[in-house]
């Protein structure tokens, strides 16, 4: 059998195989809150066999809210309703990871009800909207917040949490020099563009201990022509592996086109080259995500030793059993078509389901 069916291990966490869903806002939740359907949406997954499934990204603080149906991890109300997607994981013998975002300067008013903020004053490139420029203080409490919401996600059961760096969203911002303009301790040098990353690394590190499985989605260079190149990426991915890091997703940062990581007819894996050059540097677990369709893509990144795993995310929510169904012998590929029907669902405020299976059920 193929080795992404063999066995898996993340620091202290073993996975029965090689297989990842990556981070999706299905846009089920409520006031930041789980609710039921939410719940079965993990169920499905988990009974789909895929090794770990991280959630859609938590914000750690209302600013950073993206998505309406987008879930909390900002108060200790949340843990009791987070719970019940570690516990009906783990019922269907799965694990879970949780994930930490803040949308920084792509956070829209109507969700957030407040102005969006950002490493520095200025119109959002992709918004359109005026960014207002946090604090130094602002900045450590920020850090706080994600350590607290990290926290959260483990007193609620969760296997390992997910630090978001990627995607243009607010630690991205931080990374980038398009969007962080500051000459203090929080930017006017590479190394000062990954402090707010690194600090929220090491706050969390120490809260959750030197078992509990922390990773990281980071987007290794800019799509931006203004943008951080592979090798401060790949810098930043290094300090964060020299300090503990168990795992890293690999992805893109600051992207000139929003949505270009999820960029439509994306048919073949997306990031092979960057993956590779994390993977000549680094000696943690690599994850290689983005426009895998056919489980022979899947194979040759894992035999190629380009990655340790392939993460998918619009194959699963077309079929959240494919995993099971790739194992049965009953599939070779994802009938996903990459439309991203699914994705202006989500952008429209309704639930991110499969436009395309949809039609075909219809």
């Amino acid at each position: 059998m193929t080795d992404l069916f063999q066995p898996f291990v993340i620091g202290k966490m073993s996975l029965p195989n090689r297989f990842v869903r990556s981070a999706t806002c299905v846009n089920l939740g409520k006031e930041g809150t789980v609710t039921d359907a939410l719940v079965e949406v993990y169920r499905e997954l988990a009974a789909g066999e895929i090794g770990l499934i991280i959630t859609g990204g938590l914000f750690p603080k209302k600013t950073g809210r993206i998505f309406h149906g987008m879930l909390g991890a900002d108060t200790d109300s949340a843990i009791p309703g987070l719970a019940r997607i570690a516990e009906v994981v783990h019922q269907e013998g799965g694990k879970v990871a949780a994930q930490i975002i803040h949308g920084g300067g792509h956070c829209l008013p109507e969700w957030t009800g407040c102005q969006a903020e950002g490493p520095s004053s200025m119109i959002s490139p992709h918004s359109g909207l005026k960014v207002r420029e946090l604090s130094a203080d602002e900045v450590h409490e920020l850090v706080g917040m994600f350590v607290q919401a990290a926290l959260r996600i483990k007193q609620a059961g969760f296997d390992a949490v997910q630090i978001h760096a990627a995607h243009s969203h607010l630690i991205s911002q931080f990374l980038s020099p398009v969007t962080n303009h500051r000459d203090d301790e929080w930017g006017g040098s590479a190394e000062k563009r990954a402090r707010f990353l690194m600090e929220i690394y090491r706050g969390i590190r120490r809260a959750v201990g030197p078992d509990y499985p922390i990773l990281a989605k980071l987007g290794l260079r800019d799509t931006h022509p203004e943008g951080k190149p592979i090798e401060e990426g790949l810098a930043t991915a290094s300090a964060l592996a020299d300090e503990g890091l168990d795992a890293l997703e690999v992805s893109e940062g600051f992207e000139f086109e929003p949505g270009h990581h999820i960029r439509p007819s994306a048919m073949h894996p997306c990031f092979i080259e960057e993956c590779r050059q994390a993977r000549a540097r680094l000696r943690i677990p690599l994850i290689l995500v983005c426009g895998m369709r056919t489980l022979a893509d899947m194979e040759a990144v894992v035999e190629n030793n380009v990655a340790d795993a392939v993460s998918l995310s619009r194959p699963l929510i077309m079929n959240p059993h494919l995993v099971r169904d790739f194992r049965k012998g009953l599939a070779t590929q994802s009938e996903c078509i990459s439309c991203n029907g699914c994705v202006e669902q989500g952008i429209l405020g309704k639930p991110c389901l499969c436009t395309l299976r949809a039609a075909k059920q219809g």
